[in-house]
């Protein structure tokens, strides 16, 4: 089995808005794979493009009898998600960027999605004193939420001298009048490395058409999984889990088969109509959406997720 990724780590993608208030969690939220995949072959490379049985690599072509993408998306820098690196680099980005933050007096934030409010209460929290300005170009924030927790999440804020503006594109002066300016915004699909690929796989967003077990369209050894695939669901973690469990079984049937194409596949159901997020809002505090309904329970917010942001659960799920 070999792994093709420009990083040598996986990071927990909860974990980064408090790592940017207390850097020292990024011990434990930065995983080399060699610490939890010790048989798998890591090849950190980039991948530049995708045939029906090869992948291509600034090192050359890799061939393979199965391949599962699992790119994810990216942002458009790598505050608080990764293009490349290091375990070491990464956990020195975010001790420098805490620095940063800590000396900074007036900080704008950009994007009001899960990221973007979950990182102005954590600055709200640990630095009380400081001018934070958040501005999301939408009508409201968490815009995949339902109103009562998008309202909940913009009082929160309001009443701890946040400045939340709506509607509007943040601006040269926006940038001008702050010491620091942190993106959470351009989020979007990781799979140009799918453009060349013969046949349409791509939807106008840049995510991938997919079938009932998650093959790439037209495809029978092509698996993708997580927020590069076109489902109709939110693009979060739980779900990643569940396509990620479910290749997974299709795989281990498909290799211990002697005929392949005799090989029942798993089926996914997308999460249609979910709106399942839990939002945090410093230490303390939180809102969301669960399959009973919306909530701004801060006792349920603080034990399921802000008392560590799933770093623990995330190291326990692989073995650590």
């Amino acid at each position: 089995m070999t792994l093709i990724d420009p990083k040598d780590f996986f990071e927990v993608p909860m974990a980064a808005p408090r790592m940017l208030v207390e850097p020292r969690r990024a011990a434990d939220a930065i995983i080399p794979f060699a610490d939890f995949l010790p048989r798998v072959k890591h090849l950190r490379d980039k991948v530049l493009a995708v045939d029906r049985d090869k992948v291509t690599t600034s090192a050359g072509d890799v061939a393979f009898d199965y391949l599962v993408l699992a790119t994810g998306a990216a942002y458009s820098n790598d505050l608080v998600k990764p293009h490349e690196g290091t375990a070491p680099s990464r956990r020195e980005h975010f001790h420098q960027w805490a620095g940063r933050i800590r000396s900074a007096k007036k900080i704008v934030i950009v994007g009001g999605g899960p990221v973007g409010v979950e990182l102005a209460g954590e600055l709200l929290t640990e630095h009380p004193g400081q001018q934070v300005t958040l501005i999301h170009s939408g009508p409201s924030l968490l815009p995949s939420l339902t109103p009562r927790p998008q309202k909940y999440a913009l009082n929160f804020l309001q009443e701890r001298g946040a400045t939340v503006i709506l509607n509007r594109q943040v601006t040269p002066a926006d940038e001008a009048n702050a010491d620091l300016v942190l993106w959470c915004a351009g989020y979007r699909a990781d799979t140009g490395y799918l453009r060349s690929f013969p046949g349409t796989v791509l939807d106008s967003s840049g995510r991938v058409l997919v079938d009932e077990h998650l093959r790439v369209e037209g495809t029978s050894n092509i698996f993708a999984i997580g927020d590069i695939t076109a489902l109709p669901e939110p693009k979060l973690g739980i779900w990643a889990g569940k396509h990620a469990a479910a290749v997974i079984a299709s795989l281990r049937s498909l290799i211990r088969a002697r005929d392949p194409e005799q090989v029942k596949l798993k089926k996914y159901k997308p999460a249609t109509g979910s709106q399942m997020m839990l939002v945090t809002l410093g230490r303390h505090h939180g809102t969301g959406h669960l399959p009973f309904g919306d909530f701004t329970n801060s006792w349920f917010a603080r034990t399921v997720k802000s008392r560590d942001m799933f770093i623990g659960r995330y190291r326990k799920g692989i073995g650590l």
